[in-house]
């Protein structure tokens, strides 16, 4: 069903349930906030950026990638954030509502979430489940909101059954429940719909996946360039294509998968830039592992390569994004290869980012669980015991929020781990079942050799830090310029806690989740900065904007 809105005083239609970002693009609509006088548009996708804030109905800061279009809604762009004094009798003030006990809270509803829940509840276990979005499922699972009865990939497929099986096992669910505290005793203050709700489980696992790293370039802030996530967000949900023409930039598999799935809807991908270099047959070691570890994987993959050749779509390895800028109401991103000395221009609708994946740690980082950091990616890891138990007492945690380590992975973690957590709580667990986790555990070994090596065959370098614009926004959310770290930087503030007291870097409301990775590579591969833990931005309560 068809319903009108307006944006900027000019009347528009979209299709009932859709966001207000995915209909504002249906419409060719990509600038849709003004800030700082600059325009910015939908980046993200997922709630993270808040870049996409919007005025509705009189209502400011809403995030127009997770609000949900009303008929006859009235939206203009938001030029700034705007803090709202809140007063004794505003009707707006957040609600207490009940308390809710359980043995088990699993805290996102993806894969591993779903799988955890799973088999948790197969045991008898009391399980709440609770995930930020308005349907469960996850980026890899996402479920379409728009034509729910589409034709379905084995995906969505998988997530639907998974969301059934849980449902009727009992699985006590909530969505659009956001987690924003946790204090002593495990316990957990969620916000659903302007109410505050508690959860007092004796477990929790912690699912919570991973957000897409940003990639700092010349134009990177332009309304069009979006994440890989924000562009399969949009399609498999709301059967919207973020642009006719597109160009895909990034470094990974996961950007031919998202190609392949814009190219069925009807998008013209231009070209494909892959940072990582061509495998070649001095790569044999590498791809013999990824064959014997995972022959299902290995040929998917190779499936997508015979799409792109078999529709002419070409894939430029060694080339990355360098600048993006805006040309005849279109967008022109320049891509390069240092090696070669060459460089290729494309005038798209929109672009797209997909340069890997940070792990969304901060609430089991602000748990205190322990982390190791990792030299190569300059990241940390979440350490955990062979029962997926962290350093913290009955706190689990699985799948990219641990390490990225992709969705089957994810998966055969919730599996095993549901296990565990029911094992812990003295539950029986069936020779049938006992069984199956012993089975998946052998698998879960040979998914992560596979992933160990898939990797290598994808390692890139951080030769685009060399040639960073110094008018180049770090901190997308505070304007914070490369200049102004450089000069910070030369002046002795050599630490990320140091520079953000100096300029304010990572102090919008993404809270440091796409600049706080780019700074520490900077600090590491520019300055020689040694990393550690503590160099990371300390989370802190809340854990999202209110």
């Amino acid at each position: 069903m068809k319903i009108t809105f307006q944006f900027e005083n000019k009347s528009y239609t979209a299709n009932s349930g859709e966001t207000i970002a995915s209909a504002l693009i249906s419409n060719k609509l990509y600038a849709i906030n003004d800030k700082n006088s600059a325009k910015r548009g939908v980046f993200c996708g997922m709630g993270v950026c808040h870049e996409c804030l919007v005025e509705v109905n009189g209502e400011n800061n809403v995030r127009a990638c997770v609000k949900k279009l009303d008929s006859n809604a009235i939206i203009f762009k938001q030029k700034e954030i705007i803090i709202n004094e809140l007063k004794q009798d505003t009707y707006k003030q957040k609600k207490v509502s009940n308390k809710y006990d359980s043995e088990l809270l699993i805290i996102g509803g993806g894969i591993g979430g779903l799988s955890a829940a799973l088999s948790a509840s197969n045991c008898g276990v009391n399980t709440i489940l609770i995930d930020d979005r308005e349907i469960l499922g996850g980026q890899f699972c996402k479920q379409p909101i728009i034509n729910e009865n589409m034709l379905l990939d084995e995906q969505v497929k998988l997530g639907r059954s998974l969301i059934n099986k849980v449902i009727e096992n009992g699985v006590r669910i909530f969505t659009n429940t956001s987690v924003f505290a946790i204090f002593e005793e495990k316990e957990i203050l969620a916000l659903k719909d302007d109410e505050i709700i508690t959860f007092n489980p004796k477990k929790i696992i912690f699912s919570t996946g991973a957000y897409e790293r940003g990639y700092p370039v010349k134009g990177w802030t332009l309304p069009g360039v979006m994440t890989t996530g924000a562009m399969q967000s949009m399609l498999k949900g709301y059967n919207v294509l973020a642009g006719k023409k597109i160009l895909m930039c990034g470094n990974g598999p996961f950007i031919l998968h998202v190609a392949k799935e814009l190219k069925k809807a009807g998008a013209e991908i231009v070209a494909i830039s892959e940072k990582s270099f061509k495998p070649t047959i001095f790569d044999y070691k590498i791809l013999i592992k990824l064959l014997t570890n995972s022959f299902k994987l290995f040929f998917k993959g190779l499936r997508y390569l015979f799409f792109l050749k078999l529709n002419r779509i070409p894939v430029y390895y060694g080339y990355e994004i360098t600048s993006i800028e805006e040309r005849n109401n279109s967008l022109a991103g320049t891509i390069n290869n240092f090696e070669r000395n060459d460089s290729k221009c494309f005038e798209v609708d929109s672009i797209c980012l997909g340069y890997g994946f940070n792990s969304s740690n901060n609430m089991l980082r602000f748990l205190d669980c322990k982390h190791d950091y990792m030299s190569d990616s300059n990241t940390l890891v979440t350490y955990r015991n062979d029962d997926f138990q962290t350093t913290v007492k009955d706190i689990y945690a699985i799948g990219d929020c641990v390490q990225i380590n992709g969705a089957q992975v994810a998966e055969l973690e919730g599996i095993i781990s549901g296990y565990n957590v029911a094992e812990s709580l003295n539950y029986d667990i069936n020779l049938e079942l006992f069984e199956e986790k012993k089975l998946y555990e052998r698998k879960l070994r040979k998914l992560r050799i596979f992933q160990t090596n898939l990797w290598k065959l994808y390692k890139s370098n951080n030769n685009h830090l060399d040639s960073l614009d110094k008018d180049i926004e770090i901190c997308r959310c505070e304007g914070i310029k490369y200049s102004d770290l450089e000069n910070a930087l030369e002046n002795g503030f050599s630490s990320i806690n140091d520079l953000k007291l100096k300029t304010r870097v990572g102090m919008g409301p993404c809270q440091g989740r796409y600049c706080g990775q780019i700074i520490l590579d900077i600090l590491k591969h520019k300055f020689g900065v040694k990393i550690q833990e503590k160099d990371f931005f300390m989370p802190r309560i809340p854990f999202m904007p209110l």
